[in-house]
């Protein structure tokens, strides 16, 4: 993403003495930004006069639901984090250096060659919300402030993280007890439903409309760490396959995937919310060896570059995209050639920019006290959560690698 891309290594730091990490979960992110990716890039041949091409149009019309998987993700992982380094002394600190360290440099080096290449005087003084992650809510509230000339608005995803960051550690800390986060992620979770549908242009791009998500990733944390993984996992796929449907029956009823329309925005938020939450659940068990597959886990690898660069470069790539569409099948060819150069960029500014960056978090690693990612804890559902409590080798399978 996304920053839901950005937490697993992080996730693997705070589980003190081990750099394990669950392989499946980068699978995920590769999902994600290839749903994204698609939504952007493939959702254009809606009018092509092949059949299979407007079903791939219209499949791909709902990819945009790819930032939701890296919602739930980054719920997912972040908690974890927060749950498992309560008792480091450098708490706060360390978690928001590490994630700054993560986030900022290419998201900055992206909102500079923006104001490089387009003339200053077609930007708005609203549009400056965006250097410090409040380009939305500023965007609804000012519209007229805020209008921005280059396709950058794609960040409204980064906003919403950076905001649910900056409130997130400390009401994990401060509540400290799992009852008390589930409770929160609940009722985040039901007032995120009911600020949808009394604010609809709200619906979109904001953090409170969007936390049913973050909180629901947030809660398998949760779950997990209370011995109630197993129990998530009988329940994961019924679950999955029930949402799905309902997904697609109001797509269908609703003739049309867009995420504007009024049902979509608020029923089918949530539904969406609950089907990746329940695959989540399965790649981290039955579908592990899907999600571990080598193609998908090293696209999540790159998933934060990708996000970022791939929206502005559709104004570069649709120049040729005339020339694309009189070839046979010239519709996937333009994707796929898309597609390659989008990745090659990513990999990129990964090696080049990011990860000589990501050495520096050794700076700021999490105290040393023994544990592990996803321990449950068994001490009952009033216990605070102790780091290094109970190991977690049912999570997934170790991957002793890189942190990423």
């Amino acid at each position: 993403m996304e920053t839901a891309a950005l937490a697993e290594e992080d996730a693997a730091a705070s589980r003190p003495g081990s750099s394990r990490h669950i392989p499946a979960l980068d699978g995920l992110r590769g999902l994600a930004i290839l749903a994204v990716f698609v939504h952007h890039y493939g959702a254009g041949g809606g009018d092509s006069s092949l059949a299979a091409v407007r079903w791939i149009a219209t499949v791909c019309g709902l990819g945009w639901s790819g930032v939701d998987l890296f919602f739930v993700l980054s719920g997912f992982l972040i908690t974890g984090i927060l749950c498992d380094t309560q008792k480091d002394p450098a708490y706060y600190r360390k978690f928001y250096a590490r994630r700054a360290l993560r986030i900022f440099p290419i998201y900055y080096l992206l909102a500079g060659i923006a104001l490089l290449v387009v003339p200053w005087g077609a930007w708005h003084k609203g549009d400056m919300f965006f250097l410090v992650y409040l380009g939305y809510p500023a965007a609804l509230i000012w519209p007229s402030l805020v209008s921005i000339p280059i396709r950058i608005t794609h960040v409204w995803s980064l906003s919403v993280e950076e905001q649910f960051y900056a409130v997130w550690p400390w009401l994990i800390r401060r509540l400290g007890r799992p009852s008390h986060i589930l409770c929160l992620c609940a009722a985040a979770a039901v007032v995120s439903l009911v600020l949808r549908i009394v604010f609809p242009n709200w619906a979109y791009a904001s953090l409170p409309c969007r936390m049913d998500g973050l909180a629901l990733g947030s809660a398998i944390a949760i779950l997990f760490r209370m011995g109630l993984r197993n129990l998530c996992q009988r329940l994961a796929l019924p679950v999955f396959a029930v949402s799905v449907i309902a997904v697609l029956l109001i797509c269908g009823f609703r003739h049309t995937t867009v995420h504007a329309d009024r049902v979509i925005c608020t029923a089918g938020f949530s539904l969406i919310a609950i089907a990746y939450g329940a695959l989540l659940i399965l790649a981290v068990g039955p579908l592990s060896n899907l999600f571990s597959a080598r193609a998908l886990r090293r696209l999540g690898k790159y998933s934060y570059g990708m996000y970022l660069y791939h929206f502005p470069l559709t104004a570069a790539f649709e120049q040729s995209k005339p020339f694309f569409t009189r070839l046979p099948f010239g519709f996937f060819l333009y994707v796929g050639v898309c597609f390659v150069a989008n990745l090659a960029i990513a990999i990129l500014s990964f090696y080049l920019i990011e990860q000589p960056i990501l050495n520096l978090r050794k700076r700021f690693e999490y105290a040393r006290e023994g544990g592990d990612l996803g321990v449950p804890v068994q001490r009952g559902h009033a216990a605070r959560f102790e780091p290094g409590s109970i190991p977690t080798e049912n999570l997934g399978k170790a991957n002793l690698g890189s942190p990423q």
